[in-house]
């Protein structure tokens, strides 16, 4: 009977772990935006939005839409639900690819949670072991800090993952914004110098203009 009992932990555990490991914070609150999350605005009106959150507060939500690359400001009674999606949008809600994202991917996160997950975990088998050594079950004893050893690096590993990825996606878009600045820069340089250009042609336009008037006077 009791073996029968702590089977059923063990199989409720990794029942558990399975489960959470499907599903995922998808939806955040309004009341509480996470900046530079890349979400889906769903609003009352049926209608919905795609881009990358700025900040908000207790009325609005600020946030840069990816299809016009403007920031926009909505209100946050007009809002249904705030989703995250898949996507990663850079600063000028612009798509960042897979590919720019895994160049900038380490995997510290996942080595980090995943160690304290297998640790975590081999405690509690640990703690189920005990009761399968008490039944004069040291196989399944043995076999129940691994299987919850591995689950809790596993599931925590996946959180690391994630983070990583969420990390590599930060790192890609604060290189994009400095090329931004880099490009603004350089475009208002440009300008200035075609404004420069402009007004040194407007004087000596003018000078040439002036010296064919004096020239026609003395004639």
């Amino acid at each position: 009977m009791r073996l029968t009992k702590i089977l059923r932990i063990i199989v409720f555990g990794i029942f558990t772990a399975s489960l959470f490991s499907c599903s995922g914070a998808r939806y955040m609150s309004t009341k509480n935006p996470i900046s530079q999350a890349s979400v889906r605005l769903n609003l009352k009106d049926g209608t919905h939005r795609e881009g990358i959150i700025v900040t908000g507060d207790s009325t609005d939500l600020v946030y840069v839409d990816a299809g016009t690359h403007q920031k926009t400001t909505l209100k946050l009674k007009d809002i249904e639900s705030i989703e995250r999606i898949s996507k990663y949008f850079d600063f000028e809600g612009n798509p960042i690819p897979v590919d720019e994202i895994k160049a900038n991917k380490t995997p510290k996160n996942m080595l980090l949670y995943g160690g304290a997950g297998l640790v975590l975990g081999a405690a509690v088998g640990t703690g189920v072991g005990i009761g399968l050594y008490a039944a004069d079950q040291p196989l399944l004893a043995n076999v129940s800090i691994l299987v919850f050893g591995g689950l809790g690096a596993w599931y925590f590993g996946k959180k690391g993952v994630q983070k990583d990825y969420d990390d590599a996606a930060f790192k890609a878009r604060q290189i994009r914004y400095q090329e931004y600045k880099e490009i603004r820069a350089e475009k208002r340089r440009l300008e200035e110098l075609k404004r420069k250009k402009a007004e040194l042609l407007k004087k000596l336009q003018e000078k040439k203009r002036k010296e064919k008037e004096k020239q026609q006077n003395v004639r």
